[in-house]
């Protein structure tokens, strides 16, 4: 006899399992943003962090720049929310990767509000932590700050916001949120975003014969606005800089990820392997196609207007993707919330049953349980963690819970199962944020561009003299500067508060970051090598 099957924490206390969601949820955001900071910037955070802090340091919100050269990309509300970020927070990577993180909680209780709404509390709950754990989100791109979560809970919002109002018949509310969500998006990524609310409505109104409200008054006002606020940023960008070659910058960016991006062979394979990449990183949503293949289960997902309208939703725009050989999988995360919620509403009509497929399920995360609760056990007797002395009296607490987490999986049934798999990958997220951030701080390829920073800002120190960096090549060609040197020059403008310049000149008095190969007999205050190429600071009077 399972020794929970009844009392605190049987399924059917439902105070009791929604204090135990609480402190989940506590948990979960604690692991958010727990040694956030530690892990150096890396692949595109430089970047990103470069334009963040240019704007602030150039006090411009609409033209972008790197190293006070303009960067024709996406337009700037990722960047702003950036800039918002470094103010509250300051000059530091937490600030940078704070936003993405709580867009990530805030996907998450939106996806929460829908589901109690349109089905249950319960299933909200449960429906929203799947979403939160999904691997790639959580383990990966929240941690860093890259402009994919925020979009998506744009585009989520956007979309969500059309059912909402539908089933309210509200449509002056549900154009104008549509938009005006979708207009963000815009301003965040650009065109493409507009894909989302012509295919949303298109294929939801065709579903419920009502294709007419596109040609009503609600709509066509809220278009027309859309469209204005889209007129009044080009105009005001125009005043600053060439429109026109931000403008065709910009839709390259769009063409590149379409169908005529690549040849045949590459079409071909990203049609098999996308939709199986795509399934591999909502894991651990992924095994719950387990309960999906019976015609019962459809048919209950058929009798969920809400189910009905996110499958609508979810193929008319994953389509645009999987025959896109330039998509990745970061740019579907909007749908992660669609189809989880989707994917978990047929185990959660079963939670009661004990057929296989549930005790293969859990079996599963009890093996996993027991290998996680083991590592913790043995990491501090591995050399290689050795750097981290600490560890010898954290990583036994560490797998006392996990074992503790295990016991209590082992004891409950049901609903209450589920959620100790949710506590289970929360717990495995903190000691992630307890390991693998602090061991990336001191010994990943991206440690090398702090310390470089902290090098030349010791020489430079508060002095205002600007700093310059030597190449006469455009900033997407990266040959006689490598793109990482943007990881070493994103920290130099943190710690010092003053924009590195990009400059193919060397007759003003500064300090300068040249290649080697051009020093021309100048002497060199410090050297540096950044992916095989070899850099020098040196001071011209």
């Amino acid at each position: 006899m399972k020794f929970f099957d009844v009392g605190f924490l049987h399924p059917t206390n439902t105070k009791n399992l929604y204090r135990l969601s609480f402190l989940i949820i506590v948990l979960y955001t604690i692991s958010l943003f727990y040694n956030l900071h530690l892990a150096p910037l890396y692949s595109e955070e430089p970047r990103r962090a470069l334009v963040a802090l240019e704007m602030l340091l150039n006090n411009n919100f609409v033209v972008t720049t790197i190293l006070k050269q303009t960067f024709y990309d996406h337009p700037p509300l990722w960047n702003i929310v950036l800039a918002g970020s470094i103010k509250l927070f300051g000059y530091n990577t937490f600030a940078l990767r704070f936003p993405s993180a709580f867009s990530l909680l805030l996907t998450g209780i939106l996806a929460f509000y829908m589901g109690r709404k349109y089905i249950n509390t319960k299933f909200g709950i449960l429906s929203a932590f799947y979403y939160l754990v999904c691997a790639d989100l959580y383990f990966y791109f929240s941690v860093t700050a890259e402009i994919d979560i925020f979009y998506s809970l744009l585009v989520t919002l956007s979309i969500f916001s059309i059912f909402h109002f539908y089933e309210q018949k509200q449509f002056y509310r549900l154009f104008g949120a549509a938009y005006f969500f979708i207009t963000l998006a815009f301003l965040t990524k650009g065109f493409a975003s507009f894909a989302f609310i012509i295919i949303t409505l298109g294929s939801y109104l065709l579903y419920k014969k009502d294709l007419k409200r596109l040609f009503s008054w609600p709509h066509i006002f809220c278009a027309l606005l859309s469209a204005a606020a889209v007129y009044f940023y080009f105009y005001i960008y125009g005043s600053y800089e060439n429109l026109g070659r931000y403008i065709s910058e910009m839709w390259g960016l769009t063409q590149q990820r379409t169908l005529l991006s690549d040849r045949f062979d590459g079409i071909v394979k990203h049609l098999f392997m996308f939709p199986l990449n795509f399934l591999g990183v909502i894991f651990p949503s992924t095994l719950f196609l387990l309960f999906i293949w019976k015609k019962e289960q459809i048919q209950n997902i058929k009798a969920q207007p809400y189910l009905v309208f996110l499958v609508i939703a979810f193929i008319a725009n994953f389509l645009v993707y999987w025959v896109s050989p330039g998509a990745r999988i970061r740019y579907t995360y909007m749908f992660f919330p669609m189809v989880v919620t989707v994917l978990s509403y047929p185990l959660f009509l079963r939670l009661k049953e004990t057929n296989w497929k549930h005790k293969a399920y859990h079996t599963l995360f009890k093996v996993i349980m027991a290998i996680a609760a083991l590592a913790c056990m043995v990491i501090p007797f591995v050399g290689y963690f050795s750097i981290l002395p600490h560890l010898k009296y954290t990583m036994p607490l560490f797998g006392l819970l996990l074992v503790l987490t295990l016991v209590f999986h082992h004891k409950t049934i049901g609903y209450t199962k589920h959620l100790f798999v949710i506590t289970f990958i929360v717990l495995c997220r903190l000691v992630f944020d307890h390991v693998a951030l602090p061991m990336k701080a001191l010994t990943s390829s991206g440690a090398a561009h702090k310390s470089y920073a902290e090098d030349i800002y010791k020489i430079i120190g508060e002095d205002e003299t600007p700093l310059y960096v030597f190449t006469q090549e455009d900033l997407r060609t990266h040959i006689q500067t490598p793109f990482k040197l943007y990881e070493t020059a994103s920290y130099l403008e943190m710690s010092r508060k003053s924009i590195v310049m990009n400059t193919d000149q060397c007759e003003l008095p500064g300090y300068y970051i040249f290649n080697k190969q051009n020093l021309e007999g100048r002497e060199p205050l410090y050297e540096f090598t950044i992916s095989k190429v070899d850099l020098a600071l040196v001071k011209i009077d």
